[in-house]
């Protein structure tokens, strides 16, 4: 059974994996650098490199102005070794493409803690999580999962079997196993556990925890056993082995068979992979030796007009027209028209490439640009926020920007909807710099709330309200517009400043604050006075690097006014990492998971339709279940 003073501290450390919004894959090189104002204590920056004389490769940080990409030298590589130095120092380590270790082993560890917590408890998690579209955790808990202890063993008593104990790596199984368009995981994030597994930290914690045998090798549980009945189900069903080929996973899948020794039952995998097969050299292969496969689809020796009439007659996906497209030739205006007539472009996928269709000039045609208005009307993420800064045309960047604003406000209306948002933030003069520095960056945040449920006011010595006329990330920014940082810290005076607006009856109150905590005594008796009773706090920390306020930092012992508050106040405080305000992804993710893991108040829960926090999700969420034929 659920341990119920268990959920506090499991509920702080699901929060915190939520609002966390570093990736742990990263699909280009990149260097990993020391950065103790990370969760991870490390920070990953996109970086090229150019070849020189004796093997010394010169290494370049990238970084985008709008449209521009900026190259900054940071320091050389010798030969294969992977150390970044700037003469005699260690500016950081280079990471070609692929998993990002430290995230990996931060996100297993805090699913370690909760199933230390309660085992039940973290199965249900997982269960509650593969309908959710934060991937990485997915992926990470099912790879606990599939290895944790709990595994369905008999209870014995005298010899005769009592009962058998919960079986907690089936979820791990069905999280791998179960088809539902949009949870499923695709043959990458299968692969994708099997590398969080083999990490080196990963397969330590596993030992520690008691799990698997060996003192060497990584422990793997369940996956291997999955993986085959994966596969076998797709042999068994050539539609979907043949669809899994169309989209571009033929090679992902043969990784799967060759690291568990997939034996299928018919030649007709190897041709339908185009897998050639060769004699082992103890000769224990008996099925399609020597035999010649299918080639590829190519469109290699087809000139525009043949493409775009193979486009229309078979209607592929974007990915599939990308991928098979002849380098000589690209993507043509023609070729994007088909493409659009054929169907082959997803909302999410005509979002992606408006840039494109800017500069074949199809935004001129009245079709492509109702249907790139459509999507943008449809869209339910914030990539349209992302794409927006590499469009030319004020006009379309304005829609784009539109479109994300409408995403996030959509993704979070129904979370929000018995919540009261108090947003402070501070401008006192430690903040110099680093307030500059996070006001285009709330716009993007508290565009997501609805304009009559969120109060904002900005403090020094004393607070002052903050108006915003307009519901989007051009009405936060221009609230905010010549705020300037100056004087002392006083967090009471900015919650006072926005005591007139008391929550409704049926509403519970969320209080998030931005700033350095750079005050001494806390000031629970301000926010008693003002009558606002949050039920809990979200806090972004900003850190100044330097100036009286970085100097401080440095020699004196850290300020936690905000965190002994909550403290006080008995409430919880999640802390909001940095960069997630960076990225348009995770900003209506993050937003949902504070809301959901703010308690609800006793006036609230009497109201007719509660609002649900998030451990009541999870604890309401059945296990998840292998399908019939696993």
């Amino acid at each position: 059974m659920t341990d119920k003073e268990a959920l506090g501290p499991a509920e702080m450390i699901i929060n915190s994996l939520l609002a966390y919004s570093d990736h742990m894959v990263h699909n280009r090189p990149g260097v990993v650098v020391p950065d103790q104002r990370t969760t991870t204590g490390v920070r990953w920056d996109p970086v090229t490199y150019k070849e020189g004389e004796n093997g010394v490769r010169t290494v370049y940080r990238l970084s985008k102005t709008g449209r521009k990409q900026h190259r900054t030298e940071i320091g050389t590589m010798n030969g294969e070794g992977r150390k970044v130095m700037n003469g005699r120092t260690e500016v950081g380590e280079y990471r070609p493409s692929g998993l990002f270790p430290e995230v990996a082993v931060w996100f297993y560890k805090q699913v370690a803690e909760v199933w230390k917590l309660d085992n039940e408890f973290a199965a249900r998690w997982a269960s509650f999580a593969f309908r959710q579209e934060h991937r990485d955790l997915k992926v990470v808990l099912a790879a606990f999962l599939l290895v944790q202890s709990r595994k369905g063993d008999p209870e014995i008593s005298d010899g005769e079997v009592l009962f058998h104990d919960e079986d907690y790596r089936d979820v791990g199984e069905a999280m791998m196993l179960l088809q539902e368009k949009g949870n499923d995981l695709n043959p990458k994030l299968l692969l994708r556990i099997w590398e969080v597994l083999m990490l080196p930290e990963v397969a330590a914690i596993n030992r520690e925890l008691g799990f698997g045998k060996s003192a060497k090798r990584p422990f793997l549980g369940r996956w291997a056993k999955a993986v085959e009945k994966w596969l076998r189900y797709r042999e068994e069903n050539p539609k979907m082995l043949e669809g899994l080929v169309k989209a571009g996973f033929r090679t992902t899948v043969m990784t799967l068979a060759r690291r568990i020794g997939y034996k299928p039952s018919s030649e007709w995998f190897f041709e339908t992979l185009r897998w050639k097969q060769k004699q082992a050299q103890d000769g224990r292969r008996e099925m399609a030796i020597g035999k010649a496969v299918k080639a590829a689809e190519s469109w290699e020796e087809l000139d525009e007009t043949a493409i775009c009439e193979t486009i229309e007659k078979t209607k592929p996906n974007w990915k599939r027209v990308v991928g098979l497209l002849p380098k000589k030739i690209g993507v043509t205006r023609a070729i994007m028209a088909a493409a659009i007539e054929a169907g082959s472009l997803s909302d999410k996928d005509i979002i992606m490439v408006a840039p494109t269709l800017e500069e074949l000039g199809l935004l001129k045609v009245q079709e492509v640009k109702e249907r790139l208005s459509g999507a943008l009307a449809r869209a339910d993420d914030m990539r349209a926020a992302n794409v927006a800064r590499n469009v030319r045309s004020k006009e379309l960047q304005e829609e784009m920007e539109k479109g994300a604003d409408k995403a996030a406000q959509k993704a979070v209306e129904e979370v929000i909807r018995d919540v009261r948002i108090y947003f402070f933030v501070d401008r006192s003069a430690s903040m110099e710099g680093a307030l500059q520095a996070v006001k285009p960056l709330i716009g993007k945040f508290l565009q997501s709330f609805p304009l009559d449920r969120v109060h904002v006011a900005a403090f020094n010595t004393v607070g002052k309200e903050i108006t915003i006329k307009h519901n989007s990330t051009k009405g936060v920014e221009a609230a905010f517009r010549g705020l300037k940082a100056s004087g002392g810290t006083h967090y009471g005076g900015g919650v006072l400043t926005l005591a007139k607006y008391k929550p409704k009856e049926d509403e519970d109150s969320l209080f998030i604050f931005v700033g350095d905590e750079e005050q001494q005594r806390t000031f629970e008796g301000e926010i008693e006075q003002s009558g606002l009773r949050p039920m809990a706090f979200g806090f972004l920390k900003t850190v100044a690097e330097d100036g009286a306020a970085g100097w401080r930092r440095r020699h004196y012992p850290e300020s936690t006014a905000v965190r002994d508050t909550a403290a006080r106040l008995g409430v919880p405080c999640f802390m909001i990492e940095p960069n997630t305000f960076e990225d348009p992804y995770a900003i209506p993710r993050t937003v949902r998971a504070l809301v959901a893991a703010t308690p609800v108040g006793e006036v609230a829960k009497g109201h007719v339709r509660p609002r649900v926090t998030l451990v009541d999700q999870i604890l309401n969420t059945k296990l998840l279940e292998k399908p019939a034929w696993a």
